[in-house]
């Protein structure tokens, strides 16, 4: 198998910035293009509903659909004129035919010349993978007559798509907002309802649910009318935005009435089921909810919150009855869910309602707060690498000695050149790492650690770091560092050694002649990246090409990807030469996990499979803790180190994207696209679940899941979900699979309420030591030869010049200025 590209579609920063025409067209040319579209991947989320044979299709698909024929520009070409040639990589056109014909040609090497293969005629389409990303053309196509072509360019698709895709998202948010049930959800939880309403569709007369049976679902109407009856008489007319059955959420009592579709009717729906893997029975979301809001439970993680709301009870008072008196021991709190209470003495005015939790319940399922307090600490510092090697023990004796530390924003933490006494870790908030002139170096976020050195060390601090964001840090004290971790100096220099980036220290100044070159490791053509040494130490050399990376229209990718490292403490990019852009970065001499994974006879076994994506599992966690996406997780980003621990790399599709956030331009490799990005539809950090369920397919079948020659129907297959287990594969390994492989990212496991947590604790994971993992002391199933810190016996030196670009001189000014 030969090594995948990625593919990018240009950025847009907003549909607005596109111009939408409109191009007059005759009744029959705008029924042509529609009939021609029905049958295209990339329209059908557009046309599905105006397929209805009766009733009104949804006027959101209807107008979209509509701006896509309206905005295709007319074409003639003479018979004999080439429309598309085979291998353009510049292509951004889709094409439907009115009048004429038009021959597909193509040349492959074991033909030795071209050939027809198809004739198209009127009402025919082509080219639809443009639409989604410069792919080479798979032929060439020749008008055959005088013919007449519509055409749409890619730009005005992605702006179209991306409207309507937004005009969806809120609209589902707006109509959630409605819903008296869900008033008390937080926003993002409003959210993430939102994002996993199922959209239905029902004709005239047909049943939505019948009075009596177990109720499952709730709906939003978007668009039709529901008759609701009771016993045979009508009770009621539902029309837009009205919503029923939302008792559903809260068990499967029996329906209290039928309804049923007056006409066409389209509905928004969400089964209770999937409310609860999305967020937890709605009744624990209540009181997560209330519970959130109590100041003396603000340090409680959102878990531990979900765990009291299970341990609670309802109560309710009469009017005028005693909760509890002045001056008696208290044992419980409450919180008030409806009513009116007197104080002092507690007393109901009103008849009321109220959660209450007694302390042996309180303590029994969470603990005293100050264990709390410490255990959140525990999982927090779980999370640092330089303190992996320590035990359970170790770290929770480190969690009573962290001091808590507020510091404002712009506030300096620590000053470059001063004595340090103190280690901090970021526990909420984001801090800045920053020259002397004031430039931003690099961004810490949760858990990112800095100030070890002048511990480790006794050396003055190395850099200054200010509040980027007020900021929440743990800090620690050099006599408790000493008294706590003593012991284990010669043990946290080493990982402090594996850790840290000394790329980082590398000036800014920085001449290319500084760096000898050592061997290539690998070429392509963006550039190549080259084994070099500087100062004694080894490093490995991205060079970019500069005019290749302005002629793929890939300056933002390149920014976002500097930004990206410099918040993991890791490469920079520098200016050496007018030529290229130059990243230094770690080395890791283990060699491309892709090659591993091609030299051998046989793909990995499940053992083998669970320990490269437990590495990457926890890849992934740390960088979606930073609210950052990757978006081009396969075998060749994945790099092996010394020790056979997979490492992640290239960041160029890396990117920040909020929680509950979407982001529309797509990017990634076509085998590991997940469904939203083929169909543009927006897309989370939910595409990286998605890409492990490949990649953990891939290493144990021994190919991807959805791969086809034809690019159209492995995205159709992908879309639709439609691959099929080897017959070796275990039961727990094709439920693993099956359950990152879906289609709905709020289903999609990674996604749900559990995070990473629940891919972890998956029954593939059953007897996994994450700990162990994380501390580096799992054996690998292969360990790399390396037999020193200059061998590049693992990379494949095979180089290629890229000379249609490197002569092309882009100095250090304008899109590259600031890198």
């Amino acid at each position: 198998m030969r090594k995948r590209i990625a593919v990018a579609a240009e950025a847009i920063s907003s549909a607005a910035d596109i111009e939408i025409p409109v191009i007059p067209k005759t009744d029959y040319a705008e029924r042509l293009i529609a009939k021609a579209i029905e049958g295209c991947l990339l329209f059908e989320q557009l046309s599905l509903p105006a397929k209805q044979a009766s009733g009104r299709p949804p006027a959101a698909a209807v107008l979209a659909a509509r701006a896509i024929i309206r905005s295709m520009k007319p074409k003639m070409v003479k018979a004999g004129e080439v429309v598309i040639k085979q291998g353009d990589t510049d292509a951004s056109t889709f094409y439907v035919l009115e009048r004429g014909s038009a021959d597909v040609r193509i040349h492959k090497e074991e033909w030795g010349e071209e050939c027809k293969v198809h004739t198209y005629q009127p009402s025919s389409s082509f080219g639809e993978l443009a639409l989604l990303y410069s792919a080479p053309r798979a032929a060439t196509v020749v008008a055959a007559a005088d013919s007449k072509l519509w055409v749409m360019e890619r730009a005005v698709y992605t702006a179209i798509k991306r409207t309507d895709q937004q005009n969806i998202a809120a609209e589902r948010r707006r109509l959630v907002e409605r819903v008296p049930l869900l008033a008390v959800l937080a926003p993002e939880h409003k959210a993430v309802v939102a994002e996993g309403l199922e959209m239905v569709e029902f004709q005239a007369g047909q049943a939505i649910f019948e009075q009596g049976e177990a109720g499952d679902k709730f709906y939003i109407i978007r668009e039709g009318t529901v008759i609701l009856t009771k016993d045979g008489a009508e009770l009621a007319r539902l029309s837009d935005e009205a919503y029923f059955g939302e008792r559903a959420l809260i068990n499967a009592e029996p329906r209290a009435a039928a309804a049923t579709a007056d006409g066409y009717v389209v509905c928004y729906a969400l089964g209770r089921k999937a409310f609860n893997e999305l967020l937890g029975p709605i009744e624990d979301v209540w009181r997560y909810e209330t519970l959130r809001k109590v100041p003396i439970l603000s340090n409680l993680s959102e878990q531990q919150l979900f765990q009291l709301a299970g341990c609670m009870s309802n109560r309710e008072f009469a009017a005028g009855q005693d909760v509890f008196r002045k001056g008696e021991e208290g044992d419980t709190f409450y919180i008030v869910e409806e009513g009116f209470f007197r104080a002092a003495t507690v007393r109901a005015t009103t008849p009321a309602k109220v959660l209450c939790c007694t302390r042996a319940d309180f303590d029994r399922h969470l603990g005293s707060l100050g264990e709390i307090r410490n255990m959140w600490r525990f999982e927090a510092l779980r999370k640092v690498p330089l303190l992996a090697p320590l035990t359970s023990q170790q770290r929770l004796a480190l969690c009573t000695a962290f001091t808590a530390v507020s510091i404002r924003a712009g506030e300096g933490v620590i000053k470059k050149g001063e004595d340090g006494d103190t280690f901090y870790i970021i526990e909420e908030g984001a801090c800045v790492v920053v020259a002397d002139d004031g430039k931003e170096l690099a961004r810490l976020g949760p858990t990112a650690y800095f100030g070890e050195r002048a511990l480790l060390k006794n050396e003055p601090r190395a850099a200054t770091v200010q509040a980027a964001t007020d900021v929440r840090l743990l800090a620690l004290g050099r006599d408790d560092f000493t008294r706590l971790l003593g012991p284990l100096q010669s043990l946290l220099e080493s990982q402090a050694v594996a850790y840290d980036t000394p790329t980082t220290k590398i000036s800014k100044a920085l001449k290319l002649e500084d760096l000898k070159h050592v061997a290539c490791l690998g070429a392509g053509a963006f550039g190549k990246v080259t084994l070099v040494q500087y100062d004694g130490k080894y490093y490995a050399l991205k060079a970019l090409s500069k005019a290749h990376v302005v002629q793929t229209g890939l300056q933002e990718h390149i920014k976002r990807e500097k930004a990206v490292m410099s918040e993991f403490d890791s490469p920079f990019l520098v200016n050496l030469d007018s030529h290229s852009l130059y990243m230094v970065m770690e080395l890791v001499q283990g060699g491309e996990f892709f090659t591993y994974l091609q030299m051998r006879e046989s793909p990995l076994s499940e053992d083998e499979a669970r320990f490269y994506a437990g590495c990457v599992v926890l890849g992934l966690e740390y960088m979606h803790d930073r609210g950052i996406a990757w978006r081009d997780l396969k075998p060749e980003n994945l790099l092996l180190d010394t020790q056979g621990y997979l490492k992640i790399t290239d960041f160029g599709f890396a990117k920040k994207i909020p929680q509950n956030g979407k982001t529309y331009t797509l990017c990634g490799t076509p085998e590991y696209l997940a469904p939203e990005l083929v169909t543009q539809s927006g897309h989370s950090r939910a595409v990286d679940w998605w890409a492990v369920g490949v990649l953990i397919y891939e290493m144990v079948a021994g190919y991807p899941p959805f791969y086809q020659e034809d690019r159209v129907a492995m995205f159709r297959a992908i879309c639709s979900t439609d691959f099929k287990y080897p017959a070796h594969f275990s039961k727990e390994l094709r439920d693993l699979v099956k359950r990152l492989l879906v289609r709905s990212t709020a289903r999609r496991l990674g996604c749900t309420s559990g995070g990473a947590t629940e891919v972890k604790q998956h029954p593939w994971f059953k007897g996994f030591d994450w700990d162990a993992l994380t501390q580096r002391k799992l054996k690998a199933p292969y360990v790399p030869k390396v037999s020193g810190p200059a061998d590049a016996s693992n990379f494949d030196a095979a180089q290629n010049t890229n000379s249609a670009t490197r002569n092309s001189r882009y100095i250090s000014t304008g899109v590259f200025k600031d890198f």
